[in-house]
């Protein structure tokens, strides 16, 4: 044996692992205390330095060892030994704790203790009949179960003992981490015989606090001192007192298996006992106790108990009282009754809150229920005082008895406070002047409702007489009934008279007849005078050749005047001039301008510019005061005519300025405009006229210009700009402008002006992508980035055969690197040359590819003889020979090529690489649906098209929905069409058919039917929807139709 490595397990038996010395294997032995076992472990001869062996706390082997190259190697089995005591201290539960025994009879002890961890697998214990051991195990894992949870009290009773034998005991917790053993703990069985009962001490009297649930702990006392130990102890009730029952219950076990000579903790009654306690009731409770050896004691009605588990009763007899209340002393129907504990308190609140019982207008108030009644019949008040007024006020009222349980009505009811005077306003008059008035109105309020509205007038306040019916002669005031309450009105027939003034005054009443403390109170003055106004400027009948000014007087004796209406009219076309949009219309649009001694208005710049040459205008003036309605002067009483006369020409031109522009070929030009009459006013509808030249001695003259700029609005000052384009690039141009007015005035020739028209220059970059033997390749892919990988621009190698490419649009003086890729058999290839200049040409991409190229093939004229094709796509594309068709290349989904169709209707894509391209045909109008095909190498491939005889959305109606007929529509290629429109109702009736000799077309392959929404028989079709078919035929045998809805609504 060599390196040996020794464990003991849960029994003390050993366990050892070693290297057989003369073979170099690793062995395992053990002793079951009679004998040696061994065995075989690892019989490879290779085993490296000394075993390791461990005893795991469920009885399981380890060992650890290491091979010939120092490789770490384990064997583990399950040896179903006892397990090891102690284990790793990082994965063993921790110890029990508090082991104690207690003799449970002459010959057997109950030993108890704390778990102290969360995962045991169960627990060991281990007995000596001295302290010092040896100690040898008891009853194990298969005995001792585990218990749910840490600090949980376990426990294991140990039989067949001798009296007045001392023995000691530990316990072990096992998981599998390994074993934790508790502290020692000592105990006897007792032998003597016990005759003594357990001795009930009651520390409490009769419980008088009322419960609505078991929540009462009992101050009750046990005890033994005949040393057989408590066993249990139980209660009974009875709501009769002496113990002879009859019994609510039998006696219910409270505590069970006790085990201890002493029990000093309050408890509760059980749930069983709890649950047949009657309410309102005394329950007395008779407790019986018992001793190990069944030595009982009996206390009768040791307490009572007071139960009441039902709420109260409220019994709401009172309604929302719907009565509007004025004052205190309404009594209201609402009743309590407990028939149990009888009531704590009885209450009502009042809030303004619907649903909440906030008692935020009155708080919880007690009701005068005294403690313990058990009913509550009288009415009862409110305090009426800290209601508030003209609100709801919502009553909720609850009751609570001795045990706290409560039952509440939330708004009960309600109650309706009206203590505040009603409200009166006078909403007509309130203007300071009137110039008419027929009707008084006005409003009035209150919480309970307006009785009534009366009204008295006085003139010449506030010493006048008041009005009486007949006229003004009553020297105390009269009042006159309203019409209406909330709103009132009042016509009182009274001729109202010029520049007098005049005092109403109102009051309202309430539905109990009591009147406002507060009253409304409106003065005005009668204004029955228009007043007037004149035109000043312009002089009546003058001739002016400005309108910078229209001014005049205005005046009123009596509110004055609030604001000038000023009208403008052209007299040759009686149009009137808008002063809000600014232009000429049919109705009159004034500007209102304010004053009351003289008045002004300058007209804007645009009805200046918009006055015309020899023309005659009428100034029209209403002047209006500020009563109510408002009175005016009558229109066009007052008012000036005048004739407008344009003679001044705009100034020349001094500020045109010419740079050479931002392209080739462009100069830009800038000025600023002059006035309609030489530096002032606005030109409405003008002109410029620019005259250039590349000769510096030209005559210039408006005559001559080559641009015409038309202008309107043309405020003095403003910049105008112009490009002019199109002109010689690399050139020197000298130029002028001028300026026309709208009455035909030019300006005198501007100052000169000359610039240079820029050079073009080359965007492009040009070359040809071919194979080595110089054979151009079509629909190569093209690319141009700068120097920070941003792609400028793409191209196709064109399909002439040549491999010819252009890259347009590329920035100037630029230096670009050219890619060029390509898919041959599905697999992308590329290539690229750096700093390749704008401009350059000639830039040729050879490919070193061995294909033979391919090349795809048709003649759109030979579809007609196939039965499968509408000649009507071919009709279309025949009419112009075929010049607006073309065939689209594509890769994918990118657009590679076009080719145009010979007069013949032939087409050729050549130079193609092998792969799978798509294809499709365009004649004018319409596209065949895109074709794939797949090209081998060298293949010649002939693409045959085919179209929809009839697209489902070239298929309409209009309008849809239809009132007085409708028009379908559809497109079809076919040749020699035959088709026919059938329209039913949702039913499946045939309402109308519609045969092709009644249709037209507008155009190739364009079709329309008229349905006057009439059926067969000549009567009107009803209101609803319909289905309309449109079926078509050619003369090549295709076929189809198309259905569709239309709604018919009358």
């Amino acid at each position: 044996m060599d390196l040996p490595a020794l464990a003991l397990d849960g029994s003390g038996r050993p366990h050892i692992a070693y290297v057989d010395a003369a073979r170099g294997d690793l062995k395992y032995a053990t002793h079951d205390g009679v004998k040696w076992s061994t065995q075989t472990v690892d019989s490879l001869g290779s085993v490296s330095g000394g075993p390791d062996i461990v005893v795991t706390g469920t009885g399981g082997i380890w060992i650890s060892y290491r091979g010939a190259n120092g490789e770490l190697k384990a064997a583990s089995w399950a040896a179903g030994v006892s397990g090891a005591i102690g284990g790793n201290a990082h994965g063993r539960g921790r110890a029990p704790r508090a082991l104690a025994g207690t003799a449970a009879s002459a010959t057997s002890i109950q030993w108890t203790w704390l778990d102290n961890a969360a995962n045991e697998l169960g627990y060991r214990l281990y007995g000596s009949e001295i302290s010092t051991g040896p100690y040898t195990l008891l009853a194990d894992t298969a005995t001792i179960t585990a218990v749910t949870g840490k600090g949980t009290l376990a426990s294991f009773v140990e039989s067949g003992l001798t009296a007045n034998a001392t023995y000691y005991r530990f316990v072990a917790a096992v998981n599998a981490g390994g074993v934790s053993i508790s502290s020692l703990a000592a105990a006897y069985p007792f032998s003597s015989v016990d005759g003594t009962p357990p001795s009930i001490v009651v520390n409490q009297a009769g419980d008088t606090v009322w419960r609505s649930s078991n929540s009462g702990l009992y101050d009750v006392d046990f005890s033994d001192v005949g040393g057989s130990g408590l066993d249990y102890f139980k209660v009974k009730a009875s709501t009769v007192a002496g113990g002879a029952g009859p019994d609510l219950i039998a006696f219910t076990a409270v505590e069970l298996a006790i085990g201890s000579n002493t029990y000093t903790a309050d408890w509760s009654l059980p749930t069983t006992v709890w649950n047949v306690l009657l309410e309102g009731a005394t329950n007395y409770i008779t407790i019986e106790a018992a001793d190990g050896l069944a030595n009982a004691a009996t206390q009768v009605d040791a307490f009572f108990v007071l139960k009441d588990t039902t709420p109260p009763v409220l019994i709401d007899n009172q309604s929302g009282d719907d009565v509007v209340r004025g004052s205190a002393g309404t009594v209201y129907d609402l009743d309590a009754r407990d028939t149990g504990s009888g009531f704590s308190a009885f209450e009502y609140s009042a809030s303004l809150i619907p649903a909440s019982a906030d008692a935020s207008l009155i708080a919880w108030t007690s009701l005068g229920a005294g403690l313990g009644t058990t009913n509550f019949l009288s009415d009862w008040q409110v305090d009426f005082a800290s209601l508030a007024s003209g609100v709801t006020n919502y009553i909720s009222v609850r009751a609570f008895d001795r045990t706290g349980s409560s039952t509440t009505i939330v708004d009960a009811f309600y109650i309706l406070k009206d203590v505040d005077p009603s409200s009166v306003g006078i909403t007509v008059p309130t203007d300071t002047y009137r110039s008419s008035l027929a009707t008084l109105s006005g409003t009035a309020s209150d919480p309970s409702g307006v009785g009534g509205v009366e009204v008295s007038v006085r003139r010449d306040p506030p010493s006048g007489l008041y009005w009486n019916g007949a006229g003004f002669l009553s020297v105390s005031r009269v009042w006159i009934a309203a019409s209406g309450t909330a709103t009132w009105t009042l016509s009182p027939g009274i001729p109202w008279q010029d520049a007098v003034a005049y005092e109403i005054v109102a009051r309202s009443s309430d539905t109990l007849g009591n009147f406002a403390v507060a009253y409304a109170t409106a003065s005005f003055t009668l204004d029955a005078s228009s007043p007037s106004a004149s035109v000043s400027v312009p002089t009546p009948l003058a001739t002016i050749g400005a309108l910078a000014l229209i001014s005049g007087t205005a005046s009123d004796g009596g509110a004055g005047v609030s604001a000038l209406e000023v009208n403008l009219r052209r007299n040759r076309d009686g149009l009137w001039w808008d002063f809000s949009t600014e232009t000429w219309g049919a109705v009159p649009v004034s500007s209102v301008t304010a004053g009351t001694g003289t008045w002004s208005l300058t007209p804007s710049a645009v009805l200046q510019a918009n006055l015309e040459h020899q023309t005659s205008y009428f100034i029209a003036v209403v002047a209006r005061d500020l009563a109510v309605p408002s009175l005016a002067n009558a229109f066009l009483s007052v008012g000036s005519t005048f004739t407008f006369s344009d003679t001044t020409p705009p100034s020349a031109i001094t500020t045109l300025s010419a740079l050479t522009g931002a392209s080739p070929g462009e100069i830009e030009l800038s000025w600023t405009a002059p006035g309609d009459d030489a530096d002032a006013g606005t030109i409405l509808l003008g002109e410029y006229r620019i005259h250039y030249s590349t000769v510096a001695g030209t005559v210039f003259s408006s005559a001559s210009a080559q641009i015409s700029i038309s202008t309107a609005l043309a405020s003095p000052g403003r910049l105008e700009r112009y490009t002019a384009g199109e002109l010689l690039s690399g050139t020197t141009y000298y130029l002028r402008v001028f300026a026309r007015d709208d009455a035909d005035n030019w300006s005198a020739i501007s100052n000169g002006a000359t610039a240079y028209a820029l050079n073009q220059p080359d965007t492009t970059i040009r070359g040809h992508v071919m194979k080595v033997s110089s054979e151009g390749i079509t629909g190569v892919l093209i690319e141009a980035y700068d120097g920070g990988n941003v792609l400028l621009a793409s191209a196709n190698s064109v399909a002439d055969g040549s491999g010819t490419f252009t890259l347009n649009a590329l920035p100037v003086s630029a230096v670009q690197t050219v890619k060029v890729s390509w898919i041959a058999e599905e697999i992308t290839s590329s290539v690229w040359l750096d700093g390749i200049p704008t401009g350059t040409g000639g830039v040729d991409f050879f490919l070193e590819i061995d294909y033979t190229l391919a090349e795809l093939t048709g003649t759109l004229g030979t579809l007609a003889e196939t039965s499968a094709s509408p000649s009507g796509f071919l009709l279309a594309a025949k009419q112009t020979n075929f010049k607006q068709s073309e065939i689209e290349l594509f890769q994918r989904s990118r657009r590679i090529a076009t080719v145009g169709v010979d007069p013949a209707g032939r087409w050729r894509i050549g130079n193609l690489l092998p792969g799978k391209y798509g294809v499709r045909a365009f004649n004018g109008f319409e596209y065949t649906k895109l074709q794939e095909v797949e090209l081998l190498e060298g293949e010649v491939k002939d693409v045959s098209f085919v179209f929809d005889p009839l697209p489902e959305g070239e298929v309409f109606a209009f309008p849809n929905p239809a009132r007085r007929s409708t028009t379908v529509r559809f497109r079809s290629s076919l040749p020699g069409l035959e088709a026919e429109i059938r329209i039913f109702d949702l039913a499946g009736s045939l309402v109308r058919q519609i045969p092709g000799s009644q249709m037209t077309s507008t155009a190739p392959g364009l079709y329309h039917a008229v349905w006057d929404l009439k059926n067969m028989n000549g009567e009107n079709a009803a209101s609803g929807v319909y289905l309309f078919i449109v079926k078509v035929k050619g003369s090549n045998g295709q076929s189809a139709k198309v259905v569709k809805k239309l709604a018919v609504v009358k």
